[in-house]
């Protein structure tokens, strides 16, 4: 059964059901421990000015419409959206976070090759697998006659397949999921004439965020604690910066992160050997995939588990949900994380 949704956005979609982040990428170092995926990668160095550059110039609600976004990489243009759209196709879990936010629930969904269509915590309704967002099947999409499709340069890379996109139906893609999530959402919500709606929405989030960050700060005697966040992944080890999905609602809450983590990027790639680099206050590790197919066991049940920082010093160390923390990508899965923060909050009082 999907995970509920907080109270916030629940009363904020109106009774319209929510519907039901960043996956592994085959990026490679930089040579000093950092991922490329964020800010290093080729053409996705400026991203959040790249975001400002976004959007819509219509009336709120108003069609037709013009859509500034990536019509190739780097490179923005003009989408022209002639009426309200009706049969949406989204390109990855951030796009599907988004429509079920707003009570949009897509014909069709693409999504990581290693995971299922959809995280459980969104309900995706009577929607078409599309299969990996990689792969896709651009007949099989064509067959749904959507009249539009949202989704990323990051995840759709090649400018030919854009144009071949484009050509089904209008195409609106953001520069990258994970540190754009909000930015990424005011576009897609532009997409679909609700870009009040998505306001309000994050509003409602970041003075929600702001409140659990006090919450937290409180439980743990007046000082906010530095927090690392650990992940699992096949052949990888990763602490999440401040460059990504779950660094952006770290800062929006004002809980500060440890060193190591406190850089513009999406995260550290460390090796268990390194495990002690974890040197936040508080250490919430999630696992992508099969935890078999991952170090987690071997690292949390290893010998230098003890010498990390939270663990030795009695700090909060929990396992946290993969599909929220680092794939929700979206405002609702945002929420989730806010209520799991307030809930260890609470267990720490």
């Amino acid at each position: 059964m999907p995970r509920a949704v907080s109270a916030t956005v629940a009363a904020l979609v109106l009774g319209a059901a929510l519907l039901t982040g960043c996956g592994p990428t085959d990026d490679s170092g930089t040579g000093d421990n950092r991922s490329n995926v964020a800010t290093g990668q080729e053409g996705f160095e400026d991203v959040r000015e790249l975001a400002a550059q976004l959007g819509t110039d219509a009336a709120p609600g108003e069609f037709p419409r013009t859509v500034r976004n990536l019509v190739a990489n780097e490179t923005v243009g003009e989408t022209e959206i002639p009426a309200r759209p009706e049969r949406v196709i989204v390109l990855d879990t951030g796009e599907l976070d988004n429509m079920a936010a707003l009570g949009i629930e897509p014909v069709g969904i693409a999504h990581p090759a290693d995971v299922g269509m959809a995280p459980d915590y969104l309900d995706v309704g009577d929607a078409v697998d599309l299969g990996p967002y990689d792969a896709l099947d651009l007949e099989q999409i064509k067959n749904l006659e959507p009249d539009l499709i949202l989704g990323t340069s990051l995840r759709i890379d090649d400018d030919g397949l854009k144009r071949k996109l484009q050509d089904i139906a209008p195409t609106v893609l953001a520069p990258r999921p994970g540190v754009l999530w909000k930015e990424n959402f005011l576009l897609n919500a532009a997409a679909v004439g609700e870009e009040e709606r998505a306001q309000e929405l994050l509003d409602a989030y970041e003075e929600r965020a702001a409140e659990v960050g006090a919450a937290v700060t409180e439980a743990n005697g007046g000082t906010a604690p530095t927090i690392s966040m650990l992940r699992f992944m096949a052949g990888q080890i990763r602490l999440y910066a401040n460059d990504s999905f779950i660094g952006i609602i770290l800062a929006d809450a004002g809980l500060p992160r440890p060193e190591t983590e406190d850089i513009a990027d999406l995260a550290v790639e460390i090796s268990a050997e390194e495990i002690t680099l974890a040197e936040g206050d508080w250490l919430l590790w999630g696992t992508y995939g099969e935890p078999d197919s991952t170090e987690q066991a071997a690292v949390v049940d290893g010998p230098l588990w003890d010498q990390v920082p939270a663990v030795a010093n009695g700090g909060v160390v929990q396992e946290v949900p993969d599909e929220t923390w680092y794939l929700g990508l979206g405002v609702a899965g945002a929420e989730l994380v806010l209520d799991d923060l307030e809930a260890i909050a609470a267990d720490q009082r």
